[in-house]
């Protein structure tokens, strides 16, 4: 059997994920995503995560995140 996600090329690779913030981080942001390098060490993925953050909530707001699917291979149709 054939892995999708192994198989495909390291420079499409995509991670998604919710923010959670507010009051004990019950609102959440819509999904977001990062893409990166499928060999990018698990620091690197979750600096590309918190500026992704940072960048739709602001640097500012404490939040934390759950990510949904790692590194797939190819973006979510929007």
């Amino acid at each position: 059997m054939k892995d999708f996600v192994l198989d495909a090329p390291n420079e499409n690779r995509y991670t998604y994920f919710v923010a959670h913030y507010g009051k004990d981080f019950h609102k959440q942001t819509a999904v977001l995503n990062v893409k990166h390098d499928f060999s990018d060490s698990i620091q690197t993925l979750h600096v590309l995560i918190r500026h992704r953050i940072n960048g739709v909530l602001g640097a500012d707001t404490p939040s934390c995140y759950h990510i949904l699917a790692l590194a797939a291979p190819e973006a979510i149709p929007v």
